[in-house]
C-alpha cells in the first residue's frame, strides 16, 4: 500500500528540480495504486513536462472532466496536437451538453481562468474566429494583466488594444488571479518596523499541490530571517520587477538568537531587540546593592559553568555577593559562624519571606511581559501589514508602468508607426533597453523604415548578446541581403545552422544567402526545407514565392503567396507578392486591388504606394499616380524607387525641368545606378542639351556596359529608334524583379547604393529599366 501524500510531494519535488523520468515513474506507480482526479492530473503533468504530449493527451482523454485542472491540461495537449475542436470542448462543454460562457469559465476555473481564456483565444484565432479570440484575450487581460502574450496576440490580429487601460494595477479584480495561492493574502508575510530589525513570520504547511505549495497563517513564530523594508528593498524602485515576495536578508545568527528561536515553538513569543538588551543587562535576583528582585523572565538566571556558588552565599541576602564579583572589597566578607537556634529560626523566617517576595516579583514580571509582548505584537503586526501592502503596491505599479511603456511601443510597431516605436523604446531605462527583446523591436522598426544600417546594428547586438536566439534573425538576413553584405550573411547562416537545424528561420537565412549569390535553385530548396520544418511559418512561403518570381515560375509563386495569406491574413508581404504577379501579367486592376489590400495593413509603406502609383500610371490615371507618388515620398523622402518613377512620369508628361530636378536629387541618393544617368541623358536630349546628354549616356555605359550601349544607339539613331515617341509616353509600368529577401516588412524592391536592384532595359523604354 502506498501513502498518497508523501509520494505526491516526492513527485512534485522531482518536477520542480527537472527530474522528469523519476517524476513519470513515481506518477505511474501512484496512479496504479490510487486512481483519482488528483493522481491523474499529476501523471498527465509529468508526461507533459517531460515532452510526452501525446501520452498526456491519451491519459486525460477519457477522464479529463473530473477537474478543471485536467480540463485545462487536456485542452493544452489537444491544441498542441492541432485537435482544436477537442481542445475547445474541454474548456467550454459541460457534462450535460451545455456550454460555458466566458463568465462561467472565470467562475469554474478560478485561478486558472486567465490561462484557460488565453488558450481559448488561441483556438479562436486558429479557427479564423478573431472576434471570439479577441474577446477571450481581453477577458484574460482584465483578470491578469501580467499575461503579456495575450496583449501581443491582440496586436497581431489588428485589434490595437489600449495599454494605458489594460496595464493598471487598480483594475485587478482579484489578486489571486495574478499571483495564485503561493501567498494567500497580505497578512501572510509580516515585516517588522525598520527600527526593530526583527522578523516575524509563520509558515505552516498544508496539503501539497502545484499551485498551493505553501500556506502561511497569521500566528506569529520567530525565525532567524529578516525581511527588507520597502525603503531598503529594490522593489521600492517602480521599475524593479522582482516579484511580490519580500527579499529575505539572512544575517549571521548569534547563539542566543538561535536559542530564543528554538524555545516555545507552539506559542512563539514576539521578542524585540530592546527586550534582548534588557535580558543582557539584567542583574541577579539577589545583589549586593539591593534586595529588591529585578524583573527578569524565568530561565534567564543561568550561572556560568564550572563555578560553584555556595548555598550560604545565596541565602544570606543582606551580606552576600556573587561569587564571581570582582569588586576589590570582596575579601572583607568572611564566612559567618554557625548560628544559634534562635538565629536559625529568624533566618528561616527571613528566607521564607524572601522567597515569597521572589515569587511575587516573578509573577509580576510574567504578567507585565505578557502585556508588553501582546502590545508589541499587535502594533508590529499592523505596521508590518501596511509595509507589506506598500511593498506589493510598489512592485505592481512598477511592473504595470513598464508594461504600459512596452505595450505602447508594440502597438505602434504593429500599426507601422515605426518612428513612434523608436522614440518610446528609447525612453526605457537602460537596464531594460539593453535586452535582446527590445533590440529586436528596434531592429524591426528601423527595417520598416528602410534604414537597413541601423537595423543591422541592433540585430548584430542581439546576435552577439544572445547567439542562440533565432527570433528576428530572418529579418536580419533580409537587411544584410539588401546591403549586399555577403560575408556577414554567410557567417550568420553558418552560426544558425550550428545552433538549430530544425528551425525554419535557420533555413530562411540560408536561402537568403544563396539568393544573394544568385544561386536561385539552391535558395528554393532551402526555402522549401523551411516550409517542411514548419508548415505554418508564413514568411517562408513568402520568400519562396519571390524566389519563384525570380525564376519566372509564376504559378508556383502564386500558390506560395496564397498559402502565406491563409496562415496569416495580415501578412501584407504576401498580398504584395500577389499584386506583383498580376502586374507582371499586365492584369493591372487585380494588381491594384492586391496592392491596396497590402496598403490597408501597412499604410506607411512607401514601396507599396510606389507600386500602386506604377499600376495607376499603367491604367492611364496619371494625375492619380502622381498623387500616390507624392504621398509615398512624403512618407519616405529618401525613397529612390518613388523618386525614379515620379521623374519618369514628369518626363513622359513633358515636364522636363521637374523631371531633371527629381533625377538630380536621385543621383545623390543612388550615385551608381546606370538607369538614372540614362534617364537624365534622355531629358537633356529632349531639352536640346546634346553635350550633356552624351556625357550622361557615357556615364551610364561605364556603370552598365551591357545594358546601356543599345539604349544609346537607339537614342541617337532615328532609324533604330523609330518608336521613341511612343516609348516616352509609357502605358505600362515597370515590373521589378524582386529577390526573395526584398519583400519583408516594408522594404520591397527598394533601391540601394549597391546598384543590384536595377537591371538594364533591353529596349529604349524608360519604364522598362527594371526589366
Amino acid at each position: 500500500m502506498i501513502v498518497q501524500e508523501p509520494v505526491q510531494a516526492a513527485i512534485w519535488h522531482c518536477l520542480n528540480h527537472y527530474d522528469y523520468p523519476d517524476a513519470v515513474f513515481l506518477s505511474e506507480r501512484l496512479y496504479a495504486e490510487v486512481k483519482s482526479d488528483e493522481t491523474l492530473f499529476l501523471l498527465a503533468t509529468a508526461y507533459y513536462r517531460s515532452g510526452k504530449t501525446t501520452q498526456s493527451y491519451d491519459a486525460l482523454k477519457e477522464r479529463y472532466s473530473l477537474s478543471t485542472q485536467c480540463q485545462l491540461l487536456f485542452g493544452l495537449c489537444a491544441f498542441e496536437l492541432e485537435k482544436f475542436a477537442e481542445a475547445e470542448a474541454a474548456l467550454v462543454e459541460l457534462d450535460d451538453g451545455t456550454k460555458r460562457s466566458l463568465d462561467d469559465i472565470v467562475t469554474d476555473f478560478g485561478d486558472e481562468a486567465p490561462f484557460a481564456l488565453v488558450l481559448l483565444g488561441k483556438i479562436g484565432a486558429q479557427t479564423e474566429r478573431n472576434p471570439r479570440a479577441a474577446e477571450a484575450w481581453k477577458k484574460a487581460l482584465k483578470l491578469n494583466p501580467f499575461l503579456y502574450s495575450a496583449f501581443e496576440e491582440l496586436c497581431k490580429i489588428g485589434e490595437n488594444p489600449n495599454p494605458n487601460a489594460i496595464f493598471q494595477g487598480e483594475n485587478i479584480d482579484n489578486v489571486s488571479m495574478c499571483h495564485g495561492h503561493s501567498v494567500n493574502n497580505i497578512e501572510s508575510v509580516i515585516i517588522t518596523p525598520a527600527n526593530q530589525g526583527e522578523i516575524v513570520e509563520n509558515s505552516k504547511f498544508t496539503d501539497f499541490t502545484p499551485y498551493k505549495a505553501l500556506t502561511i497563517t497569521t500566528n506569529l513564530k520567530p525565525k532567524a530571517i529578516t525581511f527588507a523594508t520597502p525603503d531598503e528593498s529594490p522593489l521600492a524602485n517602480p521599475l524593479t520587477m522582482s516579484g511580490l515576495a519580500p527579499i529575505i536578508v539572512r544575517p549571521r545568527k548569534s547563539q542566543k538568537m538561535r536559542n530564543d528561536c528554538r524555545r516555545n515553538e507552539e506559542g512563539s513569543l514576539f521578542i524585540s531587540r530592546a527586550k534582548d538588551s534588557i535580558f543582557q543587562n539584567s542583574k541577579p535576583v539577589l545583589s549586593q546593592s539591593s534586595n529588591v528582585p529585578t524583573k527578569t523572565p524565568t530561565g534567564l538566571l543561568n550561572t556560568q559553568p564550572n563555578q560553584n556558588v555556595r548555598r550560604s552565599s545565596r541565602l544570606f541576602s543582606s551580606h552576600s555577593v556573587k561569587e564571581n564579583n570582582k569588586s576589590p572589597t570582596r575579601n572583607k566578607f568572611v564566612t559567618p559562624k554557625s548560628p544559634s537556634r534562635k538565629t536559625k529560626q529568624r533566618l528561616t523566617k527571613n528566607i521564607s519571606k524572601n522567597f515569597q517576595n521572589l515569587e511575587q516579583g516573578r509573577s509580576e514580571t510574567i504578567t507585565s511581559d505578557a502585556k508588553t509582548e501582546k502590545n508589541l505584537s499587535n502594533s508590529s503586526g499592523e505596521n508590518c501589514i501596511q509595509q507589506a501592502m506598500l511593498l506589493q503596491k510598489h512592485s505592481t505599479d512598477g511592473l504595470m508602468n513598464l508594461l504600459r511603456t512596452i505595450g505602447q511601443a508594440y502597438v505602434a510597431l504593429s500599426s507601422y508607426e515605426c518612428q513612434t516605436t523608436v522614440q518610446i523604446l528609447s525612453s526605457l531605462p537602460l537596464n531594460q533597453f539593453e535586452t535582446s527583446w527590445v533590440y529586436c523591436l528596434m531592429g524591426v522598426a528601423y527595417f520598416e523604415m528602410s534604414d537597413y544600417e541601423s537595423s543591422i546594428k541592433y540585430f548584430q547586438m542581439v546576435h552577439s548578446q544572445d547567439p542562440h536566439r533565432l527570433e528576428c534573425m530572418d529579418i536580419y538576413s533580409t537587411a544584410l541581403w539588401h546591403l549586399q553584405k555577403e560575408v556577414a550573411l554567410s557567417a550568420l547562416a553558418h552560426d544558425l545552422i550550428n545552433t538549430n537545424r530544425n528551425h525554419p528561420i535557420t533555413w530562411c537565412v540560408s536561402g537568403n544567402c544563396f539568393s544573394l549569390h544568385k544561386e536561385h535553385d539552391t535558395a528554393i530548396k532551402f526555402f522549401q526545407r523551411a516550409v517542411q520544418v514548419d508548415p505554418k511559418f508564413h514568411y517562408a512561403y513568402t520568400l519562396l514565392g519571390h524566389e519563384y518570381i525570380t525564376t519566372e515560375e509564376l504559378d508556383k509563386a502564386m500558390s506560395c503567396f496564397w498559402n502565406a495569406v491563409r496562415i496569416n491574413p495580415r501578412h501584407y508581404n504576401a498580398w504584395f507578392g500577389v499584386g506583383t504577379i498580376y502586374s507582371k501579367q499586365e492584369r493591372y486592376s487585380l494588381a491594384e486591388w492586391n496592392y491596396s489590400r497590402a496598403l490597408s495593413i501597412n499604410p506607411k509603406s512607401s514601396v507599396i504606394l510606389c507600386h500602386i502609383g506604377m499600376v495607376q500610371h499603367a491604367l492611364k490615371q496619371t494625375d492619380k499616380a502622381l498623387a500616390t507618388f507624392n504621398r509615398a515620398i512624403a512618407n519616405n523622402p529618401k525613397s529612390a524607387l518613388c523618386k525614379f518613377h515620379r521623374g519618369s512620369i514628369y518626363f513622359a508628361l513633358g515636364r522636363h525641368a521637374e523631371a531633371l530636378k527629381e533625377l538630380e536629387e536621385l543621383k545623390v541618393i543612388v550615385p551608381k545606378e546606370s538607369s538614372v544617368y540614362y534617364l537624365i541623358g534622355k531629358v537633356h536630349k529632349k531639352m536640346g542639351n546634346t553635350d550633356l546628354a552624351l556625357q550622361y549616356f557615357s556615364w551610364a555605359t561605364d556603370l552598365d556596359p551591357k545594358g546601356a550601349s543599345s539604349q544609346i544607339k537607339e537614342a541617337f539613331d532615328p532609324a533604330i529608334g523609330l518608336n521613341n515617341d511612343l516609348l516616352e509616353s509609357p502605358q505600362t509600368p515597370p515590373t521589378p524583379i524582386y529577390p526573395p529577401g526584398s519583400i519583408n516588412l516594408g522594404s520591397e524592391g527598394e533601391m540601394h547604393n549597391h546598384g543590384m536592384i536595377f537591371d538594364g532595359p533591353a529596349d529604349d523604354s524608360v519604364d522598362s529599366v527594371f526589366d
